[in-house]
C-alpha cells in the first residue's frame, strides 16, 4: 500500500515538473493539452496496422467552393400580365389555370357589337372617299381638254373674223358697205380676242387646280383609312391574345363579368414562361469577393434532392440585401436547359459555387489528417512500420485535403478504424 502511494506521488511530481518545464519554455495550456491528447493514446510505435484503414495518396482536382442558398426566379419578361384595353362584358374565356398557350392564341373575347357597327360605317366612308378620288382623277383631265378645245375653237373664229375685217375694209373703201358694218367687224374681232384670253386663263386655272384637287381627295381617303384603322384597332382589343408562349398562372375575371378599362388596364390573366428561369443566390459578404461572372455552380432543390442542376454566374448585383443583420449580395445564375422543365418559380436552391480549382494535386482523406497548434501530420505506412509524418496542407474540398508537401503519390496514410464499442456508444449518445 505504501509502495503504491509512493509510486503515485512520484508520478504526480514528475507531471508537475513536466508542466513547469513546459511553461518555462513558453508553452501554452492549449498546446500542452493537445500534446497530452495526441500521445495519451497509442503512439506510432505502439499502433498496429489493423488500427487503421490505409488509403493511398491520390492525384485529383481540389475545388474551392462557396455554399449559399437561393431561389428559383423568373427572368425579366418571363411573366406577362394580360388585361383589357376596352370596357365591356367578358363574352368568352378560353383558358384555365395551368393551361399552356402559344403566342397569338385567343385567350378571351369582350362583347363588341357596337365596335363592329362603327367599323362598318367607317368602311363605307372610306369607299365614298375613294370614289371621290377616282372621280377627281378622271374628270380633271377631261375639264382641261375641254378648255383647250374651247380655246382652239375661239382661235378659229378669230382667224375668220380677221379675214372678215380685211374684206369689209376693202368693201368700205369701194363704197359697197357702210362704215357701220366695218365697225361691227372690228368689234367682233375684239370680242373674240377677249374670249380667248378668258379661255386661256380658265385653262391655266384648271391645270393648276387639278393636282390640288387630287391631293385633297387623297388626303380625304387617308383620313378615312386612318379612322377605319382606329376603329379596327379598337375592335381588335375585343379579342385578347397571348403575347408569349406560356402557362396560365392566374385568372381574376370570369365569363359574364364586366371589365372596365381606364388609365390602367385591368389584369385578369397572368402568363409565365417556365423556360425563362434563373437562380437568385444570396452570398454572404465574407464570400462575395471570391465570386466572379462566368463561374460554374451546381445546386439542388428540395423537390429533387437527388438531382444536381448546373448553373453559371451571369450577374453580381452591387446592392446588399440585409436581413436579420446579415449582409448578403444577390448573385444571378443562368440555369442549364437540360433539367429546366423540373423547376418552378420560388423553389429553394442549395447552391455550391466553384470559385477556384487546383488541378491534379496530391490529396488525402480528411480522416487521415491530425492537427496540433503548430503542425499537421498523418500516420504513414512504411512496409510493416507506422511513422508519424508532418505534412503541409492547402485547400479542403469535402472529404479530401490538398497536400502541398510531405507526401508523394501512392503513399499509404492511415484513417483510424472506429471500434464497434465506440460506434455503439455514439449511437446511444445520439
Amino acid at each position: 500500500m505504501n509502495n503504491s502511494k509512493l509510486i503515485r506521488n512520484l508520478l504526480l511530481l514528475s507531471l508537475a515538473a513536466l508542466v513547469g518545464v513546459w511553461f518555462f519554455r513558453g508553452g501554452s495550456i492549449n498546446s500542452l493539452m493537445q500534446k497530452i491528447s495526441r500521445f495519451s493514446g497509442k503512439s506510432a510505435s505502439q499502433a498496429s496496422l489493423t488500427d487503421f484503414e490505409w488509403k493511398p495518396v491520390e492525384v485529383r482536382d481540389i475545388h474551392q467552393t462557396v455554399l449559399a442558398t437561393g431561389t428559383i426566379t423568373l427572368k425579366t419578361g418571363a411573366e406577362v400580365k394580360i388585361g383589357a384595353r376596352i370596357s365591356g362584358q367578358l363574352k368568352e374565356l378560353n383558358v384555365q389555370i395551368g393551361d399552356f398557350v402559344k403566342s397569338g392564341a385567343l385567350i378571351a373575347k369582350i362583347e363588341h357589337d357596337d365596335l363592329l357597327a362603327r367599323v362598318t360605317r367607317r368602311q363605307a366612308e372610306l369607299s365614298s372617299e375613294e370614289a371621290q378620288l377616282a372621280k377627281t382623277r378622271a374628270e380633271g383631265p377631261l375639264g382641261i381638254n375641254k378648255a383647250q378645245a374651247e380655246i382652239e375653237e375661239l382661235l378659229a373664229q378669230l382667224k375668220l373674223a380677221k379675214k372678215m375685217l380685211e374684206r369689209n375694209t376693202e368693201l368700205r373703201d369701194q363704197g359697197v358697205i357702210s362704215a357701220t358694218v366695218l365697225d361691227q367687224s372690228v368689234e367682233d374681232l375684239d370680242v373674240l380676242r377677249a374670249k380667248i384670253k378668258v379661255a386661256e386663263e380658265e385653262l391655266k386655272l384648271r391645270e393648276a387646280r387639278f393636282p390640288h384637287d387630287v391631293h385633297l381627295a387623297d388626303a380625304d381617303v387617308a383620313k378615312a383609312q386612318a379612322t377605319l384603322f382606329e376603329e379596327e384597332t379598337q375592335l381588335s382589343y375585343a379579342n385578347i391574345t397571348a403575347p408569349i408562349d406560356g402557362v396560365v398562372a392566374f385568372i381574376s375575371t370570369q365569363k359574364g363579368e364586366t371589365v372596365v378599362a381606364s388609365l390602367n388596364a385591368p389584369t385578369f390573366v397572368t402568363l409565365i414562361d417556365l423556360r425563362k428561369l434563373e437562380a437568385t443566390v444570396y452570398v454572404d459578404e465574407t464570400d462575395i469577393g471570391r465570386v466572379a461572372v462566368g463561374q460554374e455552380a451546381v445546386f439542388t432543390v428540395d423537390s429533387y434532392s437527388d438531382r444536381f442542376f448546373k448553373g453559371v454566374v451571369r450577374e453580381i448585383r452591387p446592392k446588399a440585401v440585409i436581413k436579420d443583420n446579415v449582409v448578403n449580395y444577390e448573385v444571378i445564375m443562368d440555369i442549364e436547359q437540360k433539367l429546366l422543365s423540373l423547376l418552378r418559380p420560388e423553389m429553394t436552391a442549395n447552391v455550391i459555387l466553384t470559385t477556384g480549382v487546383h488541378p491534379q494535386v496530391l490529396s488525402i482523406p480528411k480522416g487521415a489528417l491530425k492537427r496540433t497548434d503548430k503542425e499537421s501530420f498523418v500516420m504513414l505506412r512504411l512496409g510493416d512500420k507506422i511513422v508519424e509524418k508532418a505534412v503541409e496542407t492547402g485547400w479542403r474540398e469535402g472529404a479530401f485535403w490538398e497536400i502541398l508537401s510531405g507526401l508523394k503519390k501512392d503513399d499509404a496514410v492511415g484513417v483510424p478504424v472506429k471500434k464497434k464499442s465506440e460506434k455503439g456508444q455514439r449511437k446511444k449518445r445520439g
